[in-house]
């Protein structure tokens, strides 16, 4: 017995060891990086964080109440606790994926291969493998053997919603181990962080029953009824905030789906060759998980996914979109890596040189992590530090700031490239990137911003107004020949009180007057 209970404690002092070792390999970004700047900003107005709480966008309806709620006291007290946040659900996201495979047929309980997965499937997370990457071939092709389709994930560079995508992994865990109920009710919880995982909650969900039923119809029923129990509040909020039928609704879903994230909502924007790469990874990786319960369950879960992604192709209806039927693969192509990882980790020889191999790999894959963070290999953007320093500085309640910001001229390439590991700026004209300039203006300053096309809210009324707020500041930035008295006019209507101007595109006009210039930008005053 008490053999026994010291081996189970050394087995818990292993994993949490290598689930700090992927968590410091996986690296992660600094504060308001990327979609932090949409999905922070209502935690931060009501921690009454700067001037936010006046902000427009920050009064609009909150997509995710729940993580704003949560998020809001980091903001309260120091926001930079946000990061150990995602550094534990980091390692929680591994210590998921271990658990799970501990329970394919093939693979042993024994120290080099838990070592030997820990090591391949942290080099698949890897940062510095994802920085090399790019610095090679100019593509972070490590990326795709974690993301989903269209540009989607389940970690991502730092602390957000789509984070608590996490849940995913633990509720297949816990099905794998004979706990379908539970597993049921945490793949729907994951809904209560973000209402995207509606449909691949559901899907998952969906593989759990059908799994089961033929076997245990009792626990089956059970287990499906209980997700639809927790499941239920999400659904009434997500339908009473933003119901998608309401007489606005078509113009609404257009915009988003057509302009706002058409990288994750048109698949001819991400339907390409290594989408098709990843497909045929995450086949292999079900292949070799289909003599066990959560193989099935993930299969029938990816059937789901392509049967409804077939109607969204056949029908292009914006509604079927924007629940991305295809977001299932942010789980699959993941588990995928995990299942192929631990067959090749089974096959490793057991003898000291392999285990040397795979533990100096682990080691190095850490120190990577560590000169990744240290030495701001990644995760960077242009440095608008001395415009933020101002503003941060001068800004009162009532004003507004009007930054540059423009509908991207959105191309035919491909729109789902991760760019964490290249060198600012990243975004490019003709690319389906979104601008990433002045992106952090708001969480950075504590000012309030009239408009920006990085964040956007979802309600139909709300995102007409968003679109009407877009139009003119596109209009007024590329004005050539400019109505000073009626821009004047538009901009005090609009209680815009300062205009940030690129400093190559400097404007002159009377009611203008420049109270600060750097070699990047210039902040205007309304008079």
């Amino acid at each position: 017995m008490h053999e026994s209970t010291s081996g189970s404690r050394i087995l818990t002092v292993e994993a949490v060891l290598l689930a700090l070792a992927f968590a410091i390999s996986h690296t992660q970004s600094p504060l308001y990086y990327s979609n932090q700047n949409q999905y922070l900003l209502h935690a931060a107005a009501s921690a009454h964080y700067g001037h936010l709480a006046g902000d427009w966008l920050a009064n609009t309806a909150d997509p995710t109440p729940l993580f704003s709620l949560l998020t809001s006291g980091a903001f309260a007290t120091q926001p930079w606790l946000i990061q150990p946040v995602y550094f534990a659900l980091l390692a929680s996201y591994f210590l998921a994926v271990r658990w799970l495979v501990v329970t394919l047929p093939w693979f042993p309980n024994s120290w080099l291969a838990r070592l030997g997965f820990a090591a391949l499937f942290t080099a698949a997370h890897a940062g510095i493998l994802r920085w090399l990457s790019i610095q090679a071939v100019g593509v972070d092709y490590p990326w795709y053997l974690q993301s989903g389709l269209a540009a989607q994930y389940l970690l991502g560079p730092g602390f957000q919603p789509s984070a608590f995508g996490v849940l995913l992994v633990w509720a297949l865990a816990l099905f794998a181990h004979g706990k379908p109920r539970l597993a049921c009710a945490v793949a729907a919880a994951a809904c209560w962080f973000h209402s995207t995982y509606l449909f691949p909650s559901g899907l998952l969900v969906a593989g759990f029953v059908c799994t089961l039923a033929p076997t245990r119809a009792r626990a089956a029923v059970q287990a499906g009824g209980g997700a639809l129990v927790v499941v239920a509040p999400v659904f009434l909020f997500t339908f009473s905030q933003f119901d998608p039928l309401n007489a606005g609704a078509e113009n609404a879903l257009s915009t988003l789906a057509n302009v706002r994230i058409p990288h994750h909502c048109v698949p001819a924007r991400w339907l390409d060759r290594v989408a098709g790469c990843q497909l045929a990874w995450v086949v292999f990786g079900l292949v070799l998980a289909r003599r066990v319960p959560f193989g099935r369950a993930l299969t029938t879960a990816a059937a789901g996914g392509v049967l409804f992604t077939g109607v969204q192709l056949a029908t292009r209806s914006d509604a079927l979109a924007l629940t991305f039927p295809w977001r299932i693969s942010v789980l699959l192509v993941p588990i995928a890596t995990a299942i192929i990882c631990s067959a090749v980790a089974s096959r490793f020889s057991n003898n000291r040189q392999a285990e040397r191999v795979a533990f100096a790999l682990l080691v190095t894959l850490v120190a990577g992590g560590v000169a990744v963070t240290a030495l701001g290999l990644g995760y960077r953007t242009v440095d608008e530090s001395g415009v933020y320093n101002f503003v941060r500085g001068t800004a009162k309640p009532e004003d507004v700031y009007l930054i540059p910001t423009s509908f991207p001229k959105v191309g035919s390439g491909r729109g789902a490239v991760s760019n964490t590991f290249a060198p600012p700026p990243r975004a490019k004209e003709g690319t389906n990137q979104i601008p990433v300039d002045l992106q952090r203006f708001r969480l950075a300053t504590g000012a309030c911003v009239y408009v920006d096309f990085k964040s956007v809210p979802y309600a139909a009324s709300e995102v007409q107004e968003w679109h009407s707020r877009m139009t003119f500041a596109a209009d007024f930035y590329s004005n050539q020949s400019r109505n000073f008295l009626s821009d004047h006019t538009a901009l005090r209507m609009r209680g815009i009180t300062h205009v940030v101007a690129s400093r190559s595109q400097p404007f002159e006009a009377h009611y203008l007057e420049e109270v600060y210039a750097d070699d990047a930008y210039i902040v205007y005053r309304v008079e």
